[in-house]
């Protein structure tokens, strides 16, 4: 759990810059010190393009949130405000506008495989804790076992889908230091692929049995052999 928490502050610290960081001009215009030209085919300037862009988008409806919140007209003067921005951040770094608006939907994939696992660190130690309950309970050979195994891996599956999407919205917004998720919470991984992470949860449930059993009869063949 320690471990799982020293991950969560490394990845909240390690954009000490973040989107919702960035001041909100009331006309909508984009502000930024850097001026230079962007060269796309190095890494650090693919890198900086798309912390502009997310940045942009983030503005664009933090604007919106202040100036016309749950009013109809929210979502077009959304829209214009981000062109508006994604026109500023191609100008100063002097590429194109729709080079841009990709950029600003790109997904980090290191920070999205980081969530993913690190919840699935902490879903695999839950599944132990259960798994030794369940052992317990029921002796070698018993069907109980299996029938018990199955009815928690759907039921823990279920639970899991559930906390790991809130995690990946927590750390969502961490990484944004923005509240206003709004219609990007659609592009979250685990929201795109929940039933595969459903499937992946049951499934790493009855390994995790499988495992168990292995474990133990190789550890009680073991003292036999032994003892003889």
């Amino acid at each position: 759990m320690k471990r799982l928490l020293l991950l969560l502050v490394t990845i909240t610290l390690a954009a000490c810059a973040r989107p919702g960081d960035h001041p909100i001009s009331s006309n909508c215009v984009w502000t930024e010190a850097d001026h230079r030209s962007l060269d796309l085919t190095k890494t650090s300037d693919r890198r900086h393009l798309r912390f502009d862009a997310v940045t942009a988008e983030d503005v664009a409806i933090r604007w919106a949130d202040r100036y016309f919140g749950h009013l109809p007209e929210w979502e077009p003067r959304r829209e214009a405000c981000m062109q508006t921005l994604f026109n500023g951040v191609a100008q100063q770094h002097r590429v194109d506008v729709a080079t841009v608006r990709q950029y600003s939907r790109d997904r980090d994939v290191v920070l999205d495989a980081t969530v993913i696992l690190s919840f699935g660190i902490l879903y695999v130690f839950v599944v132990h804790i259960f798994i030794t309950r369940i052992r317990r309970r029921f002796p070698a050979g018993e069907p109980g076992f299996w029938i018990m195994t199955l009815t928690m891996a759907a039921g823990v599956s279920l639970v899991a889908g559930m906390a790991g999407y809130l995690w990946s919205i927590i750390i969502e917004e961490i990484r944004l230091n923005s509240g206003h998720i709004s219609y990007r919470m659609g592009r979250i991984p685990w929201r795109q692929h929940w039933v595969v992470l459903l499937v992946c949860c049951f499934v790493i449930f009855v390994l995790a049995a499988l495992v168990k059993l292995q474990y133990e009869r190789k550890r009680l063949r073991t003292l036999q052999t032994r003892s003889e």
